[in-house]
């Protein structure tokens, strides 16, 4: 039996794309299985009421707690977050620029860069 050109390609196509696959599985199944966090970490912030439904959210918190956080909230405007006690306090989260900027203002500074998370 004598394959044509076509088949020939076609075949060697099949036969890579199968081996694409099983190189895969293959390769996923052997990467060790992410580390858990030794220690949770819980932490307490002002939290905008637009972004109540996030930490609110089932997998939300589940993601968080996976990577050892336990995320607490007070909700507080953006502009009265500012204004707060903030002893005890984490975080905040404004919703907007002008609220950081009314928070350096009133003396409140942001963390450094490589620290923030969206918000303040």
């Amino acid at each position: 039996m004598k394959l044509s050109k076509s088949k020939i390609i076609g075949l060697i196509a099949l036969l890579a794309v199968v081996g694409v696959v099983c190189g895969t599985l293959v390769w996923r199944q052997s990467q060790p299985a992410p580390a858990e966090p030794t220690e949770q970490v819980s932490i307490t912030g002002y939290l905008g009421g637009e972004k109540i439904g996030l930490f609110d959210d089932a997998k939300f918190k589940a993601l968080a707690a996976k990577q050892g956080i336990a995320i607490d909230y007070r909700k507080a405007g953006s502009l009265a977050m500012m204004d707060a006690d903030r002893k005890g306090m984490d975080y905040l989260f404004p919703s907007s620029r002008a609220a950081v900027e009314y928070g350096n203002a009133k003396g409140v500074k942001a963390p450094p860069k490589r620290h923030r998370l969206g918000g303040f």
